[in-house]
């Protein structure tokens, strides 16, 4: 299984989605804003990252860019939205290769597309 980094600012959601993730085996990190996620993603070890795309101090856009910019990380990337403009966030971040989830959402939904992710990026990271 993965590290899971979950950036989220609504503590429900959070403890949400990391208790799917850790039924599925994973070990999740938690940061309640952007600033949090980087420090958990510059100190290693992230495998997976879901984000809100609305957080303090740094939001989710700038997590992402930064991470794909600076870091140069291509670690898969969830992103969450209750924006209305998803398409439009959708298009910017197919070329960061950023899946745009809808909120509110379903976690098994959630978790399925968290393992085909994952699926898809481990025969890679295995013949690296």
């Amino acid at each position: 299984m993965a590290t899971i980094l979950v950036a989220e600012d609504d503590a429900h959601m959070m403890r949400l989605m990391s208790m799917w993730l850790a039924r599925n085996g994973h070990k999740v990190l938690e940061a309640a804003n952007g600033e949090k996620a980087k420090e958990l993603i510059a100190a290693g070890g992230v495998e997976f990252l879901v984000t809100d795309i609305n957080m303090p101090i740094c939001d989710g856009m700038e997590l992402v860019e930064w991470l794909r910019g600076e870091v140069k990380s291509d670690i898969p990337v969830v992103m969450l939205s209750a924006r209305t403009d998803q398409a439009q966030i959708g298009e910017k971040f197919l070329r960061l290769n950023v899946t745009v989830h809808p909120k509110p959402f379903s976690p098994s939904r959630l978790s399925n597309e968290i393992e085909k992710r994952l699926e898809e990026t481990r025969p890679a990271q295995e013949t690296a």
